[in-house]
């Protein structure tokens, strides 16, 4: 079973989703909540985290670079961790920043927050 980590200042959203993997067996993952942003990485080594799933929060212009500074530290304290955003198609400047993660293998890759869950939880069981 894998450990998912749901990283997002939005705790209603990764609240949400770890509650759907939970009621679904179908999953085999098991979700952590983690809201702490300044506690992430340390956090994502210490649970043993496989996938951290992480929002790209929309509306804050410099919320993009403290994104891709947390991807960068959780690659340097959870290697083996892959890491999938989640932006916002209307967020400029989060989608600039996700196809910069992952062109330098910052983040593993990026999903669109107006996709349907069965794809979200496609890209999931394909890591």
């Amino acid at each position: 079973m894998k450990k998912i980590g749901f990283i997002a200042k939005n705790k209603i959203f990764a609240q949400s989703l770890a509650s759907l993997i939970k009621s679904n067996p179908d999953l085999p993952f098991e979700p952590f909540v983690l809201s702490n942003l300044h506690q992430a990485a340390m956090d994502t080594e210490i649970l043993g985290i496989n996938i951290a799933v992480v929002e790209i929060p929309a509306g804050m212009s410099n919320d993009p670079e403290k994104t891709f500074s947390l991807c960068m530290k959780l690659r340097q304290t959870a290697p083996r961790c892959q890491i999938l955003l989640l932006v916002s198609q209307d967020n400029k400047e989060g989608c600039t920043m996700a196809m910069k993660a992952v062109n330098t293998k910052t983040a593993d890759d990026y999903v669109f927050l107006d996709t349907s869950l069965d794809y979200l939880f496609a890209k999931l069981l394909a890591f």
